[in-house]
Order: C-alpha cells, then sequence, then structure tokens
C-alpha cells in the first residue's frame, strides 16, 4: 500500500518536475548522521531563548548561547516533522544569528560577523550560511495538520507581515486540523460554527450566511489571496470542503489593508495544506445519521532522494440523505500540489483543487413561519419545502502557482495566481412563498426559477517583505500589489410562481418540473486592484507599532439584455478610484507573559444607490478601532485574549423618496457596533485542550434602533459563546480522548410580514445552547475510531429566519462515527 501509493504520486508528479538541486552541508560526520533524523516537534511561538531551549531538549543536543544573544528577539515556533536543520532553519532566519556545530556534536548559537553573508530563506524560510543551513518560515512553522494543537502559528491576514497572534493589534482566531477533526467539520459552515464572535444562519439549504461584529463576513481569502465573493448565488464558496485545508485563520474587524472592499466584520482565511518532507499518508471513513457516508485520502512526501521536490494529493468523497425530507447530496474534491526547490533559495509551487457538489430537493428560501391568521407555523424538523427535483449544482476548480525567492538581505519576494473556474446549474422550486389559511392550508404558493452561470476568476499578487535597520533598530515592512477580475456569463431564465394545490400541510414535494422561458442574457464583472504597504517598527524592545496603508480601484459592470424588443436593457457601472484604506496598530509587551494592543483599521464597499442628481453615491466606509490585552501561557501552548471593539459605518444609504420616477438616496451615518471579545485556546493541562470565548456585540443604527441584516432580515445575537474541547485520559486508560462543546446564544428577531396586520412583525427565536459530545479511541499506534454526536439534547430552533418572510430549522440530534488510519 506504502510503494503502491507513492509510486503513483510519483509518476503522476515528476513528469513536470524540475531538476533536482543538490545542497551539501558542512558538518562533521557525526553531525550529519545526526541532522538527517527527522522527528516531531509542537513548540508554540515565544521567545526566541526560550523556544531554541525547548527545541535543545526536544532534540537532546547541546545548545549553547547567552541570553544576551537572543534579548528581544522572538520566534514563530515549530510545528510538524523536521530535521535538525530544518529546525533550526525555521527557528533562526531573519534573526541575525547562526547555530554554528562544535566538534563535540552540539551547536553555539553566534551572531552573524558584519560581512559574512546574510541568511537567506527559501520558500520555506530557508537561510543559508557558511556553518549551518538557517530558516524562517512562517507558513511551515505555522502548519497544524500532524501537531494535534489548538494553537495556530504566524499569520498574515493582517498586516501582510507573519505575526503570531499575540504580535497582532486585532482579534485572531485560529481553527486547527485537530479541532476540525475533533468536531467532524466537513465543510467551512461546520467550522465558522464554533468560531468565537461568528453567527451562522441559514438562507436555505445550500447556502449559508456568517455574521460577525454586526454584519456579514463577505471577505473570504485562499492562502492569504482575496477572492471576490458573490453572496447571492454563493458559487459553493459556504459550503467548501475541508478535507483540503490544514487551518482556518478568521481575522475580525475592518480587513481595508489586505482584503480592499467589504464589511468591517472579518476575514476568512482558508490555509490549504502543503506537502510533508517525509512521506505520510492517512484514509478516514465515516457514516453517521441519515445514510451520512463519506471517505477521505491524503498522501504527502517527497518525489525525489533530496527532498527538494514534495507533492501532496487528497482526495474526499461525501453522499448522504439529510433530516430533511427528500434532500440528497454528493459531494465530492480532489486537490494536488507540488512544491520544488528551484534554489536554496527558491521555491515554486503549484497545484490544482476541485469540487463539484450535487444537492437534490434544494429548497429555495426556507418554509413560511406565519399563517393567514398571523399565527406561528409549527412544522416538525424534517418538513422540507422543496420539490424532489429541485436542485442546486455547482462546481469549482482553481488552479494556483506561486513563485518564492529570497534575497541575501533576507528579504522574500513572492509572486501567486489564482485562477477559478465556477459553474453553477440550479433548478429550483421551493413551496416557500405565502401564508397558508390555518384551517384550509390553503394560500401559499412556489418559488420557482432557473439559474446558470459560468464565472472565471483571476487573482494575481505580488509582495516583498522583510526586514531593514533604522535608528540603530531592526524592523520589518511589506510592499505589495494584488489585482482581481471575475467575470461571469450566463443566460437569463423567467422565474414563475404557482399556487400549491389543496392544503399545505398535506403537500409533499409533488409538482412537475416546468420548462422554464430563456428571457435573454446576462454578463457580469468585476475587478479590484490594490496597492498596500505596511511597516512594523520597535522603537523598543517591549514595542512595536505598525503603520500602513492601501490604495485601491475597483470597477463593477453588469450588461442584462432580453430578447424581447419591448423589455429595457438594464447597464450599471459602478466605479471607485484611488480610495484609501489606513491602518494602524501598537503592541506594547509588558512582560513575557502579557501584551497590551491597540487597532485603527478601515474598509470600504461601494454600493449602486443614486442620488438626486442620478450619482452613485460614495462608497460605503467602515472604521474600527479595537484595545486590548494578549497573554501566552505555559511557555506558549495556550493563548488568551481580551478587547473591546467599536465599529462605524458612514455614507449608508437612506431613501429620500423618487425623484422623477426613480428611488433616490442621500448618505448618512449608519451601523455602530460596540462590544466585547474574550478567547481562550490551547493546551490547558497536559493532555487537556480547549477553544473557549464570549462575545458580546451591541448593534445598533443612525436612529438607535435594531438593525436587521439586509437578506435575512434578522437581528444578530447579542451574546455569543463557544466552548470546544479534549481530554485524553490518563494512565491506563490513555487511549480514550473524550471532548465535546456548547455553542450558546442569545435570542435574535425576524422581521416577518404578517398578512393580518398588514405590517411586519418581529418573531423572536429565543437563546439556546446546542450541546456536542465526541470520543475517539485509539485501536493502535496509526488507527482510531471516533464518535461524535451533535446537538445531543435535540434542540429545535430556526437557524434562518426572514429572507423572503420563510424560516429555516437547525439540524437534530445527529451521530458519525469515524475511523482514521495512518501509513
Amino acid at each position: 500500500m506504502h510503494h503502491a501509493s507513492r509510486s503513483l504520486l510519483t509518476r503522476t508528479v515528476l513528469a513536470c518536475a524540475l531538476a533536482q538541486i543538490g545542497m551539501a552541508l558542512a558538518l562533521p560526520a557525526p553531525a550529519q548522521a545526526q541532522s538527517r533524523q527527522v522527528r516531531a516537534y509542537s513548540i508554540p511561538a515565544g521567545a526566541l531563548g526560550d523556544v531554541l531551549t525547548r527545541f535543545g531538549s526536544d532534540s537532546a543536543i547541546l545548545l549553547s548561547f547567552s541570553s544576551d544573544t537572543t534579548q528581544g528577539l522572538r520566534s514563530a515556533g515549530l510545528q510538524g516533522s523536521y530535521s535538525l536543520h530544518d529546525g533550526f532553519r525555521v527557528l533562526l532566519a531573519g534573526s541575525g544569528l547562526q547555530a554554528v556545530p562544535q566538534s563535540n556534536g552540539g551547536y553555539l548559537l553566534q551572531k552573524i560577523p558584519a560581512g559574512a553573508d546574510t541568511p537567506t530563506a527559501d520558500s520555506r524560510g530557508v537561510a543559508v550560511m557558511s556553518g549551518v543551513t538557517v530558516v524562517a518560515s512562517a507558513e511551515r512553522s505555522a502548519a497544524t495538520s500532524g501537531t494535534g494543537s489548538y494553537t495556530g502559528g504566524p499569520a498574515s491576514g493582517a498586516t501582510g507581515l507573519a505575526l503570531t497572534q499575540r504580535e497582532t493589534p486585532q482579534s485572531l482566531t485560529i481553527v486547527t486540523r485537530q479541532q476540525m477533526d475533533d468536531q467532524n467539520s466537513n465543510a467551512v459552515s461546520d467550522v465558522m460554527k464554533n468560531v468565537n464572535g461568528v453567527s451562522v444562519q441559514n438562507y436555505d439549504s445550500d447556502r449559508w450566511s456568517f455574521q460577525a461584529r454586526g454584519f456579514a463576513v463577505t471577505n473570504f481569502q485562499y492562502d492569504g489571496v482575496s477572492a471576490i465573493y458573490d453572496g447571492v448565488y454563493d458559487w459553493g464558496t459556504t459550503n467548501s470542503d475541508m478535507a483540503i485545508y490544514d487551518r482556518i485563520e478568521v481575522l475580525k474587524g475592518a480587513t481595508g489593508l489586505m482584503s480592499g472592499s467589504g464589511d468591517p466584520s472579518a476575514t476568512v482565511n482558508m490555509v490549504r495544506k502543503r506537502p510533508t518532507a517525509s512521506f505520510e499518508g492517512a484514509a478516514t471513513l465515516g457514516a453517521g445519521s441519515w445514510d451520512n457516508y463519506r471517505g477521505e485520502a491524503d498522501v504527502s512526501g517527497p518525489l525525489n532522494d533530496n527532498r527538494t521536490v514534495r507533492g501532496r494529493l487528497v482526495g474526499a468523497y461525501q453522499d448522504k440523505h439529510s433530516y430533511l425530507d427528500r434532500y440528497t447530496q454528493q459531494k465530492s474534491v480532489a486537490y494536488g500540489i507540488v512544491e520544488a526547490d528551484l534554489t536554496p533559495v527558491t521555491l515554486l509551487t503549484a497545484g490544482f483543487t476541485h469540487q463539484d457538489y450535487k444537492p437534490r430537493g434544494s429548497t429555495w428560501t426556507g418554509f413560511p413561519v406565519l399563517l393567514a391568521d398571523g399565527s406561528r407555523t409549527d412544522f416538525p424538523t424534517a418538513w422540507n419545502p422543496a420539490t424532489g427535483w429541485s436542485r442546486r449544482d455547482m462546481r469549482n476548480t482553481t488552479l494556483f502557482s506561486s513563485l518564492e525567492h529570497t534575497f541575501a538581505n533576507a528579504w522574500k519576494l513572492t509572486l501567486s495566481a489564482n485562477q477559478l473556474r465556477s459553474k453553477h446549474d440550479s433548478v429550483l422550486g421551493s413551496a416557500s412563498g405565502g401564508n397558508p389559511d390555518p384551517v384550509t392550508g390553503e394560500g401559499a404558493y412556489f418559488f420557482m426559477g432557473k439559474y446558470k452561470g459560468d464565472r472565471r476568476q483571476t487573482t494575481v499578487n505580488v509582495d516583498a517583505s522583510g526586514p531593514f535597520t533604522a535608528f540603530g533598530r531592526r524592523h520589518e515592512a511589506m510592499l505589495g500589489y494584488s489585482t482581481s477580475t471575475a467575470k461571469q456569463d450566463g443566460p437569463v431564465y423567467e422565474s414563475v410562481y404557482p399556487p400549491v394545490a389543496g392544503s399545505y400541510f398535506d403537500w409533499r414535494g409533488q409538482y412537475a418540473e416546468p420548462a422554464f422561458s430563456r428571457l435573454g442574457n446576462d454578463n457580469d464583472s468585476t475587478r479590484q486592484s490594490g496597492l498596500y504597504g505596511a511597516v512594523r517598527l520597535h522603537p523598543a524592545d517591549a514595542l512595536s507599532v505598525i503603520v500602513g496603508a492601501r490604495v485601491s480601484n475597483y470597477r463593477q459592470e453588469q450588461d442584462r439584455s432580453f430578447f424581447d424588443p419591448k423589455t429595457a436593457r438594464i447597464t450599471s457601472r459602478i466605479e471607485e478610484s484611488n480610495v484609501i484604506t489606513p491602518y494602524a496598530g501598537v503592541v506594547y509587551d509588558l512582560d513575557k507573559t502579557y501584551s497590551l494592543f491597540g487597532s485603527y483599521t478601515s474598509i470600504f464597499a461601494p454600493q449602486s444607490n443614486r442620488d438626486v442628481n442620478r450619482n452613485f453615491l460614495a462608497p460605503v466606509r467602515g472604521k474600527g478601532i479595537e484595545a486590548g490585552v494578549k497573554a501566552e501561557y505555559l511557555d506558549g501552548k495556550v493563548n488568551a485574549s481580551a478587547s473591546l471593539f467599536q465599529i462605524r459605518q458612514s455614507n449608508v444609504a437612506s431613501s429620500v423618496g423618487e425623484v422623477n420616477g426613480e428611488e433616490a438616496y442621500r448618505a448618512i451615518d449608519g451601523v455602530t457596533s460596540r462590544g466585547v471579545e474574550m478567547e481562550v485556546t490551547g493546551e490547558v493541562m497536559q493532555d487537556v485542550k480547549l477553544s473557549a470565548g464570549y462575545t458580546y456585540t451591541h448593534v445598533r443604527d443612525a436612529d438607535g434602533k435594531d438593525v436587521f441584516s439586509t437578506m435575512l432580515q434578522t437581528t444578530q445575537p447579542a451574546h455569543l459563546v463557544r466552548v470546544q474541547g479534549s481530554w485524553r485520559l490518563p494512565a491506563s486508560l490513555d487511549k480514550l480522548t473524550v471532548g465535546g462543546g456548547v455553542n450558546w446564544q442569545s435570542s435574535y428577531y425576524g422581521n416577518i410580514w404578517n398578512p393580518a396586520i398588514e405590517d411586519y412583525s418581529r418573531i423572536k427565536q429565543g437563546g439556546y445552547a446546542l450541546v456536542n459530545l465526541m470520543a475517539r479511541y485509539e485501536i493502535s499506534k496509526n488507527v482510531t475510531a471516533s464518535l461524535n454526536v451533535n446537538n445531543l439534547l435535540d434542540k429545535k430552533y430556526f437557524t434562518g429566519l426572514g429572507l423572503f418572510q420563510t424560516g429555516f430549522y437547525g439540524e437534530p440530534r445527529n451521530v458519525m462515527f469515524t475511523v482514521r488510519t495512518k501509513f
């Protein structure tokens, strides 16, 4: 099995592999043998001296250095499997230090002499010196696969600089691979349900809405590269499969420096798995409630003897039914990536992802919430308003590549490109409209339509980052440029709204699929580009100050034409030029454990609303401030934070009525969001891992009234509690790990049209807690069996409320049994 899998991977990739590059290390013979041994490390970020001490202990080597040598320096830590050489590479690059081998087999840490070659880094941060190759790679040390950790390494989503959670002057949640496995999170929507400060609601059976700090989450990144998000069609973004990802980074607040346009809520960065330096293989099989079957395979390793070419292949397939009547879903996923060290300081990466998503019995919104007399409906949880033929097929294929080169001055230049091709083919029939009579059941009607589209998105990003010296101190800087273009086209079909025959309460999905007439064509395009930069200054050992800005250009065009000459063509063009989004942050280390932080962030969102002179309103502006404290406990095994935040929106459109038959708007101050966020993650005790957080958000408009989301027409819960954890039992029971969690949120309201009073009514979803359990047993060193129970108390609750006056129930109690094996 080992040989066959590796051979297949090798044959697949080596056809396009590059020439091998050898690397000789000038070490004594005993040190050479020792340096080739690969060990597993889980060393958290922290002061460089502390990290090196832990590394020396874990590696069983003699490492000598004075505290003065490492004073004021920090390290991103080390997570994963590394040789001794590679371990030094990750820990020391960019530090101005070198590990010099000694005749006794130990190492002496010294400053690099003046005039000596400055360490440089390959794609993984490799820095080559005369004595030993030294590295620093934020990407490598940030990887969480195989570490079993609940804490993540450095992330660059806030500023483009690789910063640890403590060094980042914003709230940052990192969901590791181990957390995803423990929680059986197979889609990004599953992950987001457990993220502190994020609430999740369903649009319908196949689309989700994420909200943070009072606003919708519309900023998504893949390996740090922003993607243009379409919240209407979704294109499969919110059900992206997690099999191919190492971790999910959720940066809270406005993120205009790196993402450009969007909402001041959060940015979700999905970081893909990378190839490993040694062979690793894993397979997963799962079976659960409602005929839910899933399989995964993951193979990774070197493709040549020198390990300068490495590859990884991941595949997943899921076939499941649902708690919803008539709903089924099939999903297939494939991922491949190759890394090649062109030189010791140059890395080429190329890969692809593919996801095919085919549901049947798809709902279009939810079910009616109110009856004709204004009373509440009370359907069973399994109630599905969709016809059996209703479907929302989505296919996404991404090609990506990057080239990274590290110069002699430790500056790194990165060029990356992504091309995403998305197709959706939806034929929807959902009995979601109207208000049934409480006695006869009559009065409901269908939402029916056909939607087909082809979307092509190309993103190119180039950035350079590295250290520089000024005023006798070492600082870091980053400068980059990104451009992204999304084009989508497709036919325009009619939508129809036939009545439900007879009583809605007796309806069970029967209705013949109609032939939808094609009306015309739709062509849309969005282009966004930006020049951005940031500087991280160190005026004192304990103080870091980050300042930056982005200058963005944005253009969106729509052209919808119709076959009927009597129907007017619809065209629009929104363009914003040289929009500046500044950034500022400060972090002050009180001691080795605690740091104070503060930040000012901004973002903008173009809008299509026009004033009385038919000019587009200026972009909506979002500005946020945040201040708090962060901490690292137990040698960095535990991260904790607490902060206060405030976000204000301006230039929000407010209707002034019709002018010459057209709706006109004026710009006013908009939503203000204030709150508190607290979080702790990590191994709080030996073999006890915890991720726990609390968020309070107070959201009001300029008049002090509740704010309802645009599409869902709901408020957001003011209080959120997210607690997940695991405990490996001691002594003779150490093969058993138990865990679970509780997700609690306070009440919220939906704005639903009430036919009895001919006005909107507030429909309340009371606060509720979802309890989940997990147990995992280690059958052997390489085989584990897990059982997950979700919604243990079988709570019935709305997870969607207000979209076109409908509601949507969350999943009732369900279980999943999973077997994982490594080879």
